[in-house]
């Protein structure tokens, strides 16, 4: 359970407002990010204490066997490696199909991550976007800065990034690529980059592929069923992070049930207030990062490098400090569009 882990593992203590993070799951604390334009522009961004969030990467596949141990510690029964084949909802009961039987439920959570067989079974839709990524970890020269490197030729319509992390006493670097087309190939090519190469010291393992989600699936509930997480397309759409979306719709999610089941009511139309939830929560953070991410999707290498210079600017800079939150992006983004020089550069692609 938990493995492989296709995360990055990027998160903020705001997390532990919905689950607990022992420090033995933490593998390294970042202060300081690099943003890398295509032509060599570079912005830089330092986490200053006190003021400033904490950012930690955390193991993510011993988080979720820690999750697993706390379910199980409050009467939860885990059957991992357990494949269901179908799932069926019945008047009084959901139907879940597994290998030698049925298992009968009030209610079910589709909880699975990047597969979306039973959405499209129970009519509730595919995600609206996705991308392909593809993310190796390998031993590494000691480092403290996240990068994230940008390109049209690099990585078209994402970016790619350096984690520096510490397992098990050992300098380690996570390195990955989320763009559209070939993931794997786009992260070959910045791993045979110099600057790259350098800081690796053994040959990299395979990457770990995966398709992630940038939009919710078009309806998250029904009769008797919630879809949470990656399941249900939470991620941000400028990053990918998806940790604590996951929680946030999970809480979310368990909170309507016990509503419903103290009610009586697991009905559509009952259970049709978690999507109202997460929508309040997270619909206007989904939509105003869509929309960034839809325009600058169409800037060319020249216009990313600007962007990624003009937040190198003291102005610029000021204004992330002032408005940049972690799990929140909205508020920066606002900012962003309302300064002339951004907001000139982007109106720009509108009219490609």
């Amino acid at each position: 359970m938990g493995e492989p882990a296709h995360c990055t593992g990027i998160v903020s203590l705001e997390m532990a407002e919905y689950a607990k993070m022992p420090d033995d799951l933490v593998l390294g604390r970042l202060s300081r990010a690099r943003l890398v334009g295509p032509a060599g522009g570079q912005a830089d961004h330092i986490w200053t204490a006190p003021a400033a969030e904490s950012i930690l990467v955390i193991d993510r596949g011993a988080f979720d066997q820690a999750l697993a141990r706390q379910a199980v510690e409050v009467g939860a029964v885990l059957n991992p490696g357990t494949p269901v084949t179908d799932v069926q909802v019945g008047p009084d009961s959901v139907n879940v199909q597994v290998p030698g039987g049925v298992l009968k439920a009030r209610a079910c959570v589709l909880a699975c991550g990047v597969s979306y067989r039973f959405q499209r079974m129970l009519g509730l839709g595919l995600p609206g976007q996705a991308i392909h990524t593809a993310q190796t970890e390998v031993d590494s020269i000691p480092g403290d800065v996240v990068e994230m490197h940008f390109g049209r030729q690099l990585a078209p319509n994402g970016f790619a990034w350096t984690v520096p992390v510490v397992r098990a006493g050992r300098a380690r670097l996570k390195i990955g690529v989320m763009a559209t087309g070939n993931a794997g190939a786009c992260l070959d090519r910045f791993l045979g980059r110099a600057d790259v190469s350098t800081r690796m010291l053994a040959t990299p393992p395979p990457p770990i592929r995966r398709l992630l989600p940038l939009k919710p699936i078009a309806k998250t509930f029904s009769d008797r069923v919630l879809v949470v997480g990656d399941a249900g397309g939470f991620t941000k759409p400028t990053t990918g992070g998806g940790i604590f979306y996951s929680l946030l719709t999970a809480s979310l999610a368990a909170e309507t049930l016990i509503e419903g089941f103290n009610a009586g009511r697991l009905d559509e139309a009952f259970l049709a207030r978690y999507e109202r939830r997460w929508q309040e929560r997270l619909g206007n953070e989904l939509r105003v990062g869509d929309w960034l991410r839809q325009l600058v999707s169409r800037c060319v290498d020249d216009e990313i490098d600007m962007l990624v210079r003009a937040l190198a600017s003291d102005e610029i800079r000021e204004l992330v400090e002032s408005t940049a939150r972690f799990n929140w992006h909205r508020d920066l983004i606002v900012a962003l569009a309302r300064h002339p020089g951004i907001a000139a550069l982007l109106f720009r692609t509108l009219f490609r």
